[in-house]
């Protein structure tokens, strides 16, 4: 983190005084890596540090694997040491005003100044806290919060988890200890494992040869140079029209959502852009607590993603329309189907047995070389309502990835309009903006639907039971 433009006013490592056994990393916590995630909120209104401070110290004791270290054990196996060795809490002073914050100056880049970054591999074996939050005050008080840990710690249902009771311990209300029982999880896969018959690697997630491998790797790469992150708002007045016209376009069961909606427009958008004349492929993060027969607590703190995946033909792009577009905008009976999931439960059991979840590739993320994206579904998370006391954030920001992905949120407003978080090319976001402006223009000129904002609201994504 550059400091040539703040002052680190204090640096504390943060105890919450609770220890708890050990707990092995899954197949799925090494699958999604030792990648650092930053997060950044704005509160254009600021917060009382110390306040917060206090209500994180109170929230740890009931998450006491995020005040604990990675370690591996004899065999080489990878897990939290749960002895509170605690996380870093630091404050820093910015002698100028709040940066500009929104969809139309959203941090870019720029946001590698709120957190310092660590590699994956200096967690394991390490004495590096697994959380850090950077309190970052400015001028006139205005306070950018940035929080950073590894995706293999929690994923977004896990982190939101997490942010929600700091939050509600901060405004004095009651906090549940999540299900934090990894050996669960492992246990679940390992039922469903046989000896003689080591699930294979197919499908989305597979184990391709070195050759491929490297090729494969080495394509990304070069695409990840060209790869920026753009963000765009679709106002609840075109969400809805979007809705409006699916509604009379498609079977009366077909409903579609926001997101669905939003990930067949940028697919349309960038179509022109891509050369290549295979399939387009959407790879589509899904969530196993909400499969009630893997017996997954609602409430697990760790990673529990599975994955499906949708995919068009260039000319499906090219003369479908965006509603079209949408509905099969979703994962296959077959992806979601229980022995497929279970198999994903064997598949990243077997290997982690082997230690050899490295060598697994999720093929959805090679389909983006071809015109394809990874859609990830955010926009249930509670980001606007991480309210410490002194009301929620303004804005909500993260880094872009080495892929095309596509993350829909809500806006602050949540009011049944999204934002999109695009990672892309230069040329492909600007083909998105101004497909976008076209569309927020066309909503302007129309005649309000009557539709009152709470019920745009509850409609502002396919739950993901849905796919269940």
């Amino acid at each position: 983190m550059s400091s040539a433009d703040h002052t680190l006013l204090t640096r504390e490592r943060l105890h919450c005084g609770v220890t708890a056994p050990r707990q092995p990393l899954t197949g799925l916590d090494l699958f999604s890596g030792h990648i650092g995630i930053p997060v950044t909120l704005v509160y254009p209104q600021g917060m009382q540090v110390r306040h917060m401070r206090e209500a994180l110290v109170q929230t740890l004791r009931h998450y006491p694997l995020i005040a604990g270290r990675m370690q591996k054990d004899a065999d080489g196996q990878v897990y939290v040491d749960c002895n509170d060795a605690g996380i870093d809490f630091r404050v820093h002073e910015h002698d100028r005003p709040l940066p500009a914050h929104g969809p139309d100056s959203d941090f870019g880049s720029q946001i590698k100044r709120y957190f310092s970054a660590v590699y994956p591999w200096q967690w394991v074996g390490k004495d590096q806290p697994l959380l850090q939050v950077n309190v970052h005050r400015f001028r006139g008080g205005g306070v950018i919060l940035c929080c950073y840990g590894p995706h293999s710690l929690f994923d977004g249902s896990a982190y939101w988890q997490f942010m929600s009771d700091w939050s509600r311990m901060a405004r004095g209300l009651e906090v549940v200890t999540p299900a934090f029982d990894h050996q669960a999880v492992i246990d679940a896969a390992q039922a469903k494992m046989t000896p003689d018959a080591p699930p294979a690697a197919q499908g989305l997630v597979r184990d391709p040869d070195m050759r491929t491998r490297l090729s494969v790797m080495l394509r990304l790469g070069s695409q990840a140079l060209k790869l920026r992150k753009g963000v765009f708002r679709i106002p609840a007045t075109t969400m809805q029209r979007w809705k409006d016209e699916a509604r009379l376009a498609l079977p009366a069961d077909a409903g579609v959502s926001a997101v669905e909606l939003a990930a067949a427009h940028c697919l349309k958008a960038i179509a022109p852009l891509t050369a290549s004349t295979r399939e387009r492929r959407v790879g589509i993060v899904l969530d196993l607590r909400h499969r009630r027969r893997l017996r997954i607590p609602r409430d697990y703190f760790g990673n529990a993603l599975c994955y499906g995946e949708a995919r068009y033909t260039p000319q499906d792009i090219a003369q479908d329309s965006v509603a079209v577009l949408a509905s099969k905008c979703r994962p296959s009976n077959e992806q979601v189907s229980n022995d497929t999931l279970f198999q994903h439960l064997a598949l990243m059991e077997h290997y982690r047995q082997r230690r050899a979840i490295w060598r697994l590739f999720w093929d959805s993320a090679a389909g983006t070389l071809d015109g394809g994206l990874i859609l990830n579904n955010c926009a249930r998370f509670p980001m606007y309502d991480i309210n410490f006391g002194q009301g929620g954030p303004a804005w909500y920001d993260i880094c872009g990835v080495a892929f095309r992905m596509l993350m829909v949120v809500p806006t602050p407003e949540q009011d049944g309009g999204v934002d999109l978080h695009f990672t892309a090319t230069k040329a492909e976001l600007k083909a998105v903006a101004a497909s976008l402006a076209v569309q927020v223009q066309a909503s302007a000129l129309m005649p309000a639907s009557g539709v009152a904002p709470a019920s745009a609201q509850a409609e502002a994504s396919l739950p993901i039971e849905a796919y269940f």
